[in-house]
């Protein structure tokens, strides 16, 4: 019996690198879930930003003065900003092919909107209907995500 026992110290494995020093490693899921959260919160920011655009340009031409021209291309700016940090996070949490898809066309509208900032006469005219479309689509993605929030609440039936 002495020579099993032997036998059994002799074959268990040495444990150089036990469990509890690993790193903790935030789950896939999780970063998913934050990353989805983010999307949704770009979504709502750009559709406020774009309204804010909306009255800022309304008040220039009503008579507000160059300082609301100004705030509206450095908001034009910093909006168009957020649209393309949009399409990196739909990417990153690999959110449904069509909120991919809403996604890039969200970001490409809006840098075609920065060509059309500086537009004149009847081509500068497609820069507030290209405002229109990336109000719609972050809309459409803000919504999207609203919807995914809830039906991922809900318990199964």
């Amino acid at each position: 019996m002495s020579d099993d026992l032997a036998t059994t110290r002799l074959s268990t494995p040495i444990d150089l690198a036990p469990d509890r020093l690993e790193p903790k490693r935030p789950r896939v899921g999780q970063a998913r879930r934050a990353l989805q959260w983010i999307h949704l919160a770009l979504a709502l920011v750009i559709v406020a930003g774009v309204l804010a655009q909306v009255y800022l340009i309304g008040a220039y031409i009503f008579g507000a003065g160059q300082s609301a021209l100004d705030a509206h291309r450095s908001l034009g700016f910093s909006v168009h900003g957020l649209e393309v940090l949009l399409l990196v996070v739909a990417l990153l949490a690999w959110l449904p092919r069509p909120d991919r898809w809403l996604s890039l066309a969200l970001a490409v509208v809006g840098t075609a909107q920065i060509a059309l900032a500086s537009a004149h006469r009847w081509t500068g005219g497609l820069h507030p209907l290209g405002a229109m479309v990336v109000l719609g689509l972050a809309g459409v993605l803000a919504r999207r995500g609203l919807d995914r929030r809830r039906s991922s609440r809900q318990p199964p039936e």
